[in-house]
């Protein structure tokens, strides 16, 4: 994590590292785990190759606390050793995992300062082998790391962790290369929609900063037209957020917020990918560590989407991934589901896969495929639906769903009906 008011220098001060971005290291550590499991869930595989890509890495030590705290590349570094000590462990075969790592940051002292950290941790025989610092902008080593990935077999499984300072370092072009040339990458880009916005102005439109979001003159009035009454800051967070999504190309998202007590600012921590998985896992995540994240939309589904009859500013403010959280979003859900349902049974389709209803409506929301299941199961046990398995078996009494289940409605619904 490469911050401009950040230094490191061999023989100086570490900087000091706010709590907020403890939270990012967190999710960052803790995902990669998770990614890792959930690619290596068959149990006769012995191996798995991917690429790590800490694209604003800093000098990878702080000051937190009273003590020292390791930064991202470390971090990342220790969640695949554990990864694969796990793996070695509960696989008769045995296990390892192949991953490369690629630390990139434009200052050269934050570079010098991680080589004698690494060295000094025992990683100098790996530099070079596995592990490659590149003394760059993100922007200037990306194709080489696209072409790199790309090098290295057909998976090209691959996380980008993008935590730059602000907004404009990494340009939507790139994240766009990333997703269409690399065939299962994912990224974690960290997003200042605080700062933007008090940046944005007419005079400004233009500014290459402004060109690499891809915000042109006509963009940025409409953002500007929203700033009157209260709430208006979350009214352009809801415009920026859809513009970060169209020009991303990305087919799932996750526009989640940290919260800085610092800076008393927030900006995003956006998930980008093209898997349905992936995306249902950083939901998850979310809710784990709720501490750290705040969403500012609605409870359910379409929690993000503009909807010119209603005033965006309301349910905004409170939506914290807590238990009160959760109990909304059931409810929500639950409010939800039979009117989706319904229209899907209205045709002659055969009823509303799982998967389908759940890839079509998850990106605006904080609802997990957990969420989705409850609630399906509620339904099902009141005789509001019935669900079908995928060989076309009724699943009256099964406590779990599959991704192929259908949903159909049953011939005789009861008398006070959600679904109508």
């Amino acid at each position: 994590m490469s911050k401009k008011h950040y230094d490191w220098r061999i023989g100086k001060p570490l900087p000091l590292l706010g709590d907020h971005s403890v939270a990012k290291h967190d999710i960052s550590e803790q995902y990669l785990g998770i990614y890792i499991d959930r690619l290596t869930r068959t149990f006769s595989q012995t191996m798995l190759n991917l690429t790590i890509v800490d694209g604003f890495c800093g000098g990878g030590l702080y000051r937190h606390g009273g003590s020292e705290a390791d930064g991202s590349p470390l971090r990342l570094l220790r969640a695949v050793e554990e990864a694969d000590q796990a793996l070695k462990a509960a696989r008769i075969k045995g296990f390892q995992v192949r991953a490369d790592f690629i630390f990139v940051d434009e200052n050269a002292d934050h570079i010098a300062f991680l080589r004698d950290l690494l060295i000094k941790r025992g990683y100098d025989s790996r530099l070079g082998n596995d592990i490659f610092l590149h003394c760059s902008t993100f922007e200037d080593a990306c194709p080489g790391i696209i072409s790199r990935i790309q090098s290295k077999g057909t998976a090209q499984r691959s996380l980008f962790f993008l935590d730059q300072y602000g907004w404009s370092d990494v340009r939507f072009q790139t994240i766009r290369a990333i997703l269409a040339q690399i065939k299962n990458p994912e990224i974690l880009l960290t997003f200042a929609v605080d700062a933007l916005i008090d940046f944005l102005s007419d005079k400004r439109a233009e500014t290459e900063a402004m060109l690499g979001l891809e915000l042109n003159r006509e963009d940025v009035k409409a953002l500007l037209d929203l700033k009157n009454g209260d709430g208006w800051r979350y009214l352009i967070q809801n415009g920026l957020y859809r513009h970060v999504q169209n020009r991303t190309g990305a087919q799932f998202y996750t526009p989640f917020f940290i919260h800085s007590v610092d800076s008393h600012r927030s900006y995003w921590l956006l998930h980008l990918s093209n898997h349905r998985q992936a995306r249902d896992e950083m939901g998850k995540l979310h809710w784990r560590l709720n501490n750290h994240f705040q969403h500012h939309g609605g409870a359910g589904f379409h929690a993000l989407g503009f909807d010119p009859s209603r005033d965006l500013r309301q349910d905004l403010m409170n939506f914290m991934f807590d238990d009160d959280a959760l109990t909304r979003s059931e409810a929500a859900v639950l409010d939800q589901l039979p009117r989706m349902i319904h229209a899907a049974n209205q045709g002659e389709g055969g009823g509303l896969v799982v998967e389908s209803l759940f890839a079509g409506n998850c990106n605006d929301t904080p609802v997990t495929s957990e969420i989705l299941t409850s609630q399906l199961l509620l339904l099902r046990d009141e005789g509001e639906l019935s669900i079908i398995s995928g060989e076309g078996k009724q699943k009256p009494r099964a406590k779990t769903i599959d991704w192929d289940d259908r949903l159909i409605l049953p011939r005789q619904r009861t008398m006070f009906s959600r679904l109508g």
